[in-house]
């Protein structure tokens, strides 16, 4: 009997040693886990400061649209008070250079555009010279003499005359 005791009780330590070692073992590695995910958890902090220090907050009016800041007008007025009133905000009234971009404009309706008629050619605001990429037939002068353009969420092309702002870097 004495030898059934000691042979139970050296199984017994000899499973316990094995516990104690799987355990010790489990706990290193949630150990680790935990280290890791307080790394994790420190560079998330740091990103999100980092993310909150360069956020800009938009003022009234101003919209985001495909990397390029917008202002849109509550107020009618004609090209040249448009253009006048954008450089005063660091802007310029939009170009035109894709579909994408005549799209979101067109949802705005008639706005005045970064275009103007001067001495026969038209040209953007920037200096460079009007495709006709984007614009309905015989447009963007509509067969008549005009010296500023518009879109128009009526056609598929700008028309003639928009009060967007985009903001200048």
């Amino acid at each position: 009997e004495h030898r059934t005791k000691t042979h139970q009780y050296e199984n017994s330590a000899e499973t316990f040693n094995k516990t104690r070692i799987k355990l010790l073992s489990e706990i290193e590695n949630l150990l680790k886990m935990n280290d890791e995910l307080v790394n994790a958890h420190n560079e998330m902090t740091k990103q999100n400061h980092q993310l909150a220090t360069n956020m800009v907050v938009l003022p009234d009016g101003w919209t985001c649209y495909q990397s390029s800041l917008y202002y849109i007008s509550s107020e009618e007025k004609n090209w040249n008070d448009s253009y006048q009133d954008c450089l005063k905000r660091g802007a310029n009234l939009t170009i035109i250079n894709s579909n994408k971009d005549k799209d979101f404009l067109k949802t705005y309706g008639e706005v005045w555009i970064g275009l103007t008629n001067m001495e026969g050619t038209w040209k953007w605001v920037d200096g460079s010279t009007l495709t006709s990429s984007f614009w309905a037939s015989g447009e963007p002068n509509g067969h008549t003499k005009k010296d500023c353009a518009v879109t128009s969420k009526h056609l598929d092309k700008p028309e003639v005359c928009i009060f967007t702002l985009e903001r200048m870097d």
